[in-house]
Formats: C-alpha cells, structure tokens, sequence
C-alpha cells in the first residue's frame, strides 16, 4: 500500500476492516465511540462517569497530578491511571506512551488524554485541531488485548473519518448510544454485556450436582477441589473462564460472584467479599503482617509452656466509626470523606491509635480505587447449594440470581461510611516449627441484603420463570449520564 493510499484509508475503511485490523493485532473484543466537535487532543475525550466503567480495560495505578482545569468545581488533584495504548493503522501498531484517563471525582468524569504525545503515527489528521479535529461523526475503536498469560495487557485503538463506511455502520447500530462508548454489535455477534448470553451459559449448570474443580491454564483440571474457594472456582470453570488470576471481569464483562445458601428456593442474606487490599499507609505498611498481628491482635492459642503460638486480628481490635469502646486500642475512621459526591482523592480508610493517633494502617484512597477500577460495574451473584465432605462434596448452583448494575467509587465510600460496607479482616499469625507466618487478608465485606448502597441499579432474576425480574433502584439515584459529548 503506498503512502498516499495510507493516509486515507481510514475514510474509506468498512467495520469488517476495522474488526480485522484490531483482532490482527489480538482485540479480544471493540468498541466505539462517535467523536463530536470538542473530541480532541486539545479537549480531551468523554469516556465515563466512573473508571469503574472501564473494567473491561488494563488500567494502571492511579496516580494524583495538579487540577488545571477552569470550572467552577476544578481545585481538586486530578487523579491519572495509565493506560497501556497502541495505535493501529494498516502499517500495524504503534505505542503512545503517554495515553492516559483523567478522573475527576468532583463532576464525575473519566477523559482521555495524552493519546498523541510520542506516538510515531498517531491518528493526528483527525484528532488535531488544527487538521480535522473538529469533524463531526469521527470514531474511535478501541479493543483491549491480552497478554500470553491471560491478563490484560494492553489497548489498540483507531480512528476513521466521518465519511468512512464503519462510521456509517456505528450509527445505525444496535446498542448504540451517541456519546458514549458502545460495544460493537457485527452483524454475526451478540451485544457484549448482553445478559441474555450469561442467562444462557447459566441455564447449562443450574441445578446440576458438580463435583467441584478448579481450571489452571496450562495444567490438568484440579479435581476434586474442596478449599473454601472452590464453588467460585467451579463457576468459573463451568462457563469456560481461565482462572481469574488479577481483579477484573470474569465472563464477558459480567463479574461473577458464587454466593452460598442453605436452600436455592429462596434468598437468604450473604457477606460477600469485595476487595482485599493490604494497607499501602502507616505503620503495618512498614512492618511485617506478623509484627502488626502479634503488636496489635489477640492471642487464640499457645504451646505447652503457656506461650503464644497463634495470634489473630479481627474486628474486635477497633472500634468502628461513630463507637467508642474503651477496651479496643484503635479506631477506623474515614478521612476526607463528605458524601458519595464530595470527598478528597486524597484520603483514606485508617486505622489510628486512640491513645496516640498514631496512624496505625491506612488504606489510601488512590490504593483502593486502583482495585475498584478493575471490579464491579457489572457482578453477577450466583447463588450455591455445598453437599457432603471431602472428596464427596458436591455443588449445586440455583436460579435466583442477582445483577448489580453500575456503580462508582463514591458509592463504596458512602456505603462504608454508613456501615454497610465493612472492612472485616482475617489476619492471623502463627508459631509453626519455631517459626512465625502470617496470612494477611485485609477484607472489605458487604451483604447481598446491602447490594443497592454500591449499585444504581440491582435486578433480582429468577432463571427457573421466564421474565421473572424485580428491579431494586439504588440507595441514590442513577447517574443520569451526563455525558460530555
């Protein structure tokens, strides 16, 4: 292809054309979004609400960088999370270095920005303003890629002129929505995040008797499996997921969480298991998960000389927001919190010393919004039955099932705040062969009875009746997206 054709395929180029340039170099899936006038390197380009929004991407850590922005609500650090960027043309794929998202809780609203810097051949004639980056009915296709391993790796994208045959195809596409970042419907493909195709998969396992197993990518099957795990590791394994090594979604871009119940006929409430991040501040952060359990835990058992042998840390050791137990050495408390909507990006969830106020273990802000980036926007709680023991252990998985649908950053921190989500640690530190081991698990919980403190929306299906639904608004209202065109 000579230079002159080069530059202008991308007005000429189909959506079979696009697909085929992005899975050549290992899209895993595409999606769009139609560029309007401001959609530049200049002004930044809308692409959520909340980073969580964008699970389905391989974000990096979140970093702060000074606001620059003139708004009213601008002050606030703008917080940065990387993102791994090639741009793709029919030469192949080159790294932008500098791609980023720019979070700004205070609004809220996820950008893009950086995506030419450094680039060797960026999409430039039609994201430069002063070339064609003010042209109406761009767009932009981007697909995630993983790596040999099964993670997310990184982004290519590209971009195609207003004229082109694919920017035609995005418009009168199903699922489409103008401003917003769509999945690409082809005419032979489902809608990705359509519940039909997880109902469907689902549908296969129900009520079925599994012997637990365990898919390790690269191995033989581990069966039977019987740690406390391995209902969640069965569900996964049921539906075709490789092991779900790092946090982000599990099937499609549905989370999938198995929730057990003493009987599949009806609910019953269940703490699930958000995140379990370990403390990036404060004292713990600088020593040992033995030390911070033998220093600030309780003692479970001891040898036969009397003398400790095990330690562990539960939520016996502090007091809880709001509590003052004169027996309990520390207390959790939020700092730069005011509401789902205002707080500081840079506070934290801390554990203080009540005598002292020493900062004893903190959960920076930016620490847990680098796990709740990659978790949550849409879950599936799939409810199980466990029979017998052992190597006779048996699970069933039942119908009533539950969708937590949309959620953001601020939500989980005013769920935290109003104690339905908990921070529920299971540390311990034991003397084995005169020598001391942790098992650090710092978790924050919430019950399913809770789920619409951290959902806009939660549904409540039952796969046994047809269009058997109950639809459970949030504890606050929905976003309603206000998107930045």
């Amino acid at each position: 292809m000579n230079d002159d054709a080069t530059r202008q395929w991308y007005d000429e180029v189909t959506i079979g054309q696009v697909r085929d340039l992005l899975a050549g170099q290992g899209a895993r899936s595409v999606w769009v979004k139609r560029l309007v006038r401001n959609n530049n390197s200049k002004q930044q380009i809308w692409f959520a609400n909340d980073p969580s929004d964008l699970s389905f991407l391989p974000l990096g850590t979140p970093t702060f960088a000074p606001g620059r922005s003139g708004k009213p609500k601008a002050g606030a650090p703008v917080v940065q999370i990387p993102v791994p960027w090639q741009w793709v043309n029919p030469r192949g794929a080159f790294d932008a270095p500098n791609t980023r998202l720019c979070y700004y809780p205070q609004y809220p609203e996820v950008r893009l920005s950086g995506f030419l810097q450094g680039c060797r051949e960026s999409p430039s004639i039609l994201m430069n303003p002063g070339k064609r980056g003010y042209e109406e009915g761009r767009c932009l296709f981007l697909g995630p890629v993983a790596s040999e391993d099964g993670k997310p790796d990184h982004v290519v994208a590209l971009v195609v002129g207003a004229p082109s045959p694919a920017a035609g195809y995005v418009e009168q596409m199903k699922g489409f929505k103008p401003g917003h970042l769509c999945p690409v419907v082809f005419d032979d493909g489902h809608e990705i995040g359509d519940f039909s195709v997880l109902e469907q998969a689902l549908l296969k396992i129900i009520g079925r008797k599994i012997v637990p197993w365990r898919y390790v990518k690269g191995q033989e099957p581990i069966r039977p499996y019987t740690k406390p795990n391995a209902a969640g590791f069965t569900l996964e394994a049921e539906l075709g997921v490789s092991e779900n090594a790092i946090p982000g979604p599990d099937f499609d871009v549905w989370e999938l969480k198995a929730i057990e119940q003493k009987d599949l006929k009806k609910r019953s409430a269940h703490r699930v298991t958000l995140f379990t991040p370990q403390p990036d501040q404060g004292w713990a952060a600088e020593h040992s998960g033995v030390d911070f359990v033998k220093r600030y835990g309780h003692v479970t058992a001891t040898d036969d000389a009397g003398k400790p042998s095990e330690y562990y840390f539960t939520t016996s050791a502090f007091d809880k927001p709001g509590k003052d137990d004169p027996d309990r050495r520390l207390r959790l408390q939020l700092t730069g919190f005011t509401d789902h909507k205002n707080f500081d990006t840079g506070g934290m969830i801390a554990l203080v010393d009540k005598t002292t106020d020493e900062l004893v273990a903190g959960w920076s802000y930016l620490k847990l919004l680098e796990h709740w980036q990659r978790k949550h926007n849409r879950a599936a709680y799939v409810p199980y039955l466990k029979t017998g023991k052992g190597k006779d252990t048996l699970v069933e998985f039942g119908p009533l099932l539950i969708l937590g649908l949309s959620t953001s950053f601020g939500l989980f921190l005013q769920a935290f705040n109003d104690g339905k989500a908990v921070y529920d640690p299971g540390d311990k530190a034991t003397l084995t062969d005169n020598v001391w081991k942790a098992h650090q698990r710092s978790q924050f919980r919430i019950s399913t009875t809770n789920l619409n403190a951290i959902y806009y929306q939660v549904e409540e299906h039952d796969l046994s009746v047809e269009e058997e639904t109950r639809v459970i608004p949030g504890i606050y209202p929905a976003r309603t997206n206000k998107f930045k065109q």
